[in-house]
């Protein structure tokens, strides 16, 4: 089966008096839109991979505005990418995967639209990339990278003071597209958040006006930088809560607050009726790392290691979904 790839070669008016669970009636099927601008190598833009994450939704429309009026300073390459998922209001379809998890390792028609994306990029010569997402947990506004180099991090600080290196998990969008050019994902926040509204426009805005990127990274004073070490999952047949009984893991109900802030090792995770370890940390080859940060302590689940947790959530979907968050050290 081939999933449609539809392309345009302007953002149509009619996003302006949308919604986002509108998005069908102006885009049917996932698309490229191309926007020819003063410079022509094309500055990709990656948006609504995740059907609940708006503030991309809201940056197509500054966009449409914008280019209403005048060609952009750097011509474009927008992805629209799970429209079905966004028209749901979800994350993405149960029948579906999800579009951030399509970029490698696979042969799925969802694999192969990716790969069609690639095509198109790849041919395109891109000056660089940003994918636009929230997150359902209590995070500052971040930019992802995928690469330690200076262009990659000039982009992470151009969004916000704090970036994070991740390799993990692999499939992303933005590590695809790190392979050829500078590419960031930036963390809006909670959907709705204006000041990651406000952000990412900034963002995209002073990408379209670069001409070139510093030869040298920014300083320390400009982004403060963590790696991911560790992915944290909870396995399907493990019943988990924050703080409630009843359940056979229960995290500690403050957790999400610890998000990038540091916790030393010996701190409480949760607590557990179960014997073993009911929870796992994987690295982005999926080699199992538990033991190196988490230890039994009777029913207390502790902390080997110090670490900087980020993008814990409450929202148990999304942790069935994906996992419970991320551990960091930083750099």
């Amino acid at each position: 089966m081939k999933l449609p790839l539809d392309r345009y070669d302007r953002l149509p008016e009619a996003l302006a008096g949308i919604s986002a669970r509108e998005i069908r009636s102006v885009f049917p099927n996932p698309s490229l839109v191309f926007i020819a601008g003063e410079d022509p190598q094309p500055l990709f833009i990656s948006t609504l991979l995740h059907g609940n994450e708006l503030t991309s939704f809201s940056v197509l429309q500054h966009l449409e505005r914008a280019c209403r009026q005048s060609p952009p300073p750097r011509s474009l390459i927008i992805f629209v990418g799970n429209v079905g998922a966004t028209e749901a209001g979800v994350r993405h379809l149960d029948d579906t995967p999800d579009f951030n998890r399509i970029w490698a390792n696979g042969h799925s028609p969802w694999h192969e639209l990716a790969g069609d994306v690639m095509a198109e990029a790849r041919g395109a010569g891109l000056f660089a990339s940003i994918d636009i997402h929230n997150n359902t947990g209590d995070n500052p506004l971040y930019g992802c990278v995928n690469a330690l180099r200076p262009a990659d991090l000039q982009l992470a600080a151009m969004f916000a003071p704090v970036g994070v290196y991740y390799l993990n998990p692999p499939t992303t969008q933005s590590i695809a597209f790190s392979r050829i050019c500078p590419a960031i994902t930036v963390e809006c926040g909670k959907t709705g958040n204006t000041d990651g509204i406000d952000a990412a426009i900034r963002l995209v805005e002073g990408a379209m006006r670069l001409k070139a990127f510093d030869p040298a990274p920014p300083g320390p004073d400009a982004l403060k930088v963590y790696h991911t070490v560790g992915r944290v999952l909870i396995p399907e047949n493990v019943s988990f809560g924050f703080g409630e009984a009843g359940v056979q893991l229960v995290l500690r109900e403050d957790l999400e607050a610890k998000n990038f802030r540091p916790m030393p090792a010996g701190a409480d995770w949760a607590d557990t009726e179960l014997s073993g370890m009911p929870l796992s940390v994987v690295d982005e080859h999926g080699n199992d790392l538990t033991d190196e940060f988490f230890c039994r302590d009777g029913r207390a689940l502790k902390l080997v290691q110090d670490v900087v947790p980020s993008m814990i959530t409450r929202n148990k979907e999304v942790i069935r979904q994906d996992c419970l968050g991320y551990l960091m050290r930083p750099i």
